[in-house]
């Protein structure tokens, strides 16, 4: 039997594939009720979508716009390689506060004039680190050398190399790179049950997306929508007065006033769900922060920046299990992946009834990137599906009660 060829480039999966497989991962979100998904009813998911490249220079996601008029309501995010396993990555919620196009003039003459004798070769928008985003310089100078250089596509900031500390903040590494060949033997055979799942939905239902340039309405599909869908959310109150100094509220999305303060800002977004306000920059003094970033286990630091009312649990072997069972007992929980750091505040569970033994896992995430030193202006909010990125690290939160 001829080897199993585990390459990201052999194992590119076709647009039409993804197309599909997004649509309908939509149409069941919408008629489950799953929130802010069922606000694309009466909008269109886009033919072409944008292509996101590995720091390896491999194709990695393709991004799908959904649009109503001429609003983005959001943007589904797809894996371009088959390797990759779960073929719909995420559901992110809303118009991004970046433009590729925008980095790309601004950044291009401080790149030359920082560098001269080298010319740049192309430009790329890459994942730097999983969900970041940056603009990507290939450049090489006349001895033939070759250099690459990293900015991020939000704040246009430089984005140094994995450093050996094992901090969240911000640097570069390859997801591509990351997957050793056991998971993507698992991806493969993940992405082939999906796939199979995919081609049981009628034909007029998976192909109604295809044509007239991407302007299909989901509503007009819905009917034929497959179901099976669990959610579950935390509830809270977002009204908030920004512009009050003692205004407080329960919970909304923070980002994070530095591009290294992703574990800063997602522990204030938690311990503003349990009525305690502190600025980024006293947490990330209490959080041992350095520049690059913080360690990954604060737990203790959660405890001390409330008075030990709120006892917290740092878990360095996550499941999707214990996730859901934080949510279920109505406690925010610290997501933390290579690198990064982000709220969860819910999940949602889709079982095929097809027996084709296909699970879809998503976790509600609150991102503290994009970064923006005002911290009502930046971040993200989507629905991640839990097989498609590594978890490092949970921090487990809940009101301490008395002995």
């Amino acid at each position: 039997m001829a080897p199993v060829e585990l390459s990201e480039a052999v194992n590119l999966t076709p647009k039409r594939e993804l197309l599909e497989l997004a649509s309908l991962s939509v149409l069941n979100s919408i008629k489950e009720g799953i929130p802010g998904i069922v606000d694309w009813a009466k909008a269109h998911i886009l033919n072409e979508p944008l292509t996101i490249y590995d720091i390896n220079g491999k194709p990695l996601f393709l991004d799908f716009k959904i649009r109503r008029g001429g609003q983005t309501l959001g943007t589904i995010r797809t894996g371009a390689s088959r390797i990759l396993g779960v073929p719909v990555i995420a559901f992110e919620l809303g118009s991004r506060s970046w433009n590729y196009n925008d980095a790309v003039q601004k950044l291009t003459p401080t790149v030359e004039n920082d560098h001269p004798g080298w010319n740049i070769i192309q430009t790329r928008l890459v994942c730097y680190s999983y969900p970041k985003l940056g603009v990507m310089f290939e450049m090489t100078d006349r001895g033939g050398e070759h250099q690459s250089l990293i900015f991020d596509v939000a704040d246009l900031s430089p984005i140094p190399e994995k450093p050996v500390s094992d901090v969240e903040g911000a640097y570069a590494w390859s997801f591509y790179d990351s997957l050793p060949h056991n998971i993507r033997r698992i991806g493969l055979d993940l992405y082939e049950r999906f796939d199979q799942w995919r081609l049981s939905i009628p034909r007029i239902i998976r192909e109604g997306f295809r044509g007239n340039a991407g302007l299909t309405r989901f509503s007009d599909m819905i009917e034929g929508a497959p179901g099976g869908t669990v959610t579950k959310q935390l509830q809270f109150c977002t009204h908030y007065d920004y512009n009050e100094a003692r205004s407080h509220h329960c919970f909304v999305l923070h980002a994070q006033q530095k591009n290294d303060y992703c574990a800063v800002a997602t522990c204030q977004m938690i311990l503003c769900f349990y009525r305690y306000y502190y600025s980024q920059d006293h947490i990330a003094r209490r959080l041992r922060y350095s520049p690059g970033g913080c360690p990954s286990d604060t737990s203790s630091e959660y405890e001390n920046l409330t008075f030990n009312h709120v006892d917290a649990t740092y878990d360095s072997s996550p499941t999707w299990e214990k996730a859901r069972s934080q949510i279920d007992a109505l406690h925010p929980l610290k997501s933390g992946i290579i690198g990064h750091a982000r709220a969860c505040t819910g999940y949602s569970f889709f079982q095929s009834v097809s027996g084709l033994e296909i699970q879809d896992k998503k976790l509600y995430i609150y991102d503290p990137w994009p970064w923006n030193t005002t911290y009502k202006s930046g971040g993200s909010v989507y629905w991640e599906n839990w097989d498609s990125v590594m978890h490092t690290n949970f921090i487990y939160t809940r009101i301490r009660c008395p002995q």
